[in-house]
């Protein structure tokens, strides 16, 4: 029993995810932003001065490679810590003036590889897309033991 590649969801969205993946951190690289960082600086972006579960929640990763994709941020002055006024046992993690310079470049960088990869789908399209991706991601939590 054989299965065409091109006609398995996993193997599509995998390549695509690659692809993807790949473009955007052509355009981070020459940023000195590594591809993990990017949904962290998102976030903050957001929102800054979320603690290190907020952001983990946010991101939906787990802990312990939060944790590490922080080190990295901090060691390159992309983000710095403060003691939460309501929780000293709790940081609140901060954008640095630099992190906050970069989101228009990395905000632009991003778009422009969505367009890439969106050419050719209308704006209906585009929106479809979208909503059927986000509930298939919702689905496969949903059914996610570690999830629950």
């Amino acid at each position: 029993m054989s299965m065409d590649r091109d006609k398995s969801l996993a193997y599509v969205i995998n390549r695509l995810s690659r692809q993807l993946t790949q473009a955007l951190n052509d355009e981070l690289k020459s940023h000195g932003v590594a591809p993990g960082q990017f949904p962290v600086l998102m976030c903050l972006w957001e929102q800054d001065g979320l603690t290190q579960r907020e952001l983990y929640e946010r991101v939906k990763i787990e802990q312990a490679t939060m944790s590490n994709t922080l080190k990295r941020m901090e060691r390159d002055c992309l983000i710095y810590r403060e003691p939460d006024p309501a929780d000293r046992r709790s940081m609140r993690i901060h954008l640095t003036g630099m992190a906050k310079k970069l989101e228009e470049k990395l905000i632009k960088g991003a778009k422009s590889v969505n367009k890439t990869a969106l050419d050719g789908l209308k704006k209906k399209e585009r929106k479809q897309l979208m909503e059927m991706l986000l509930v298939m991601s919702d689905n496969l939590l949903q059914s996610d033991p570690k999830a629950k």
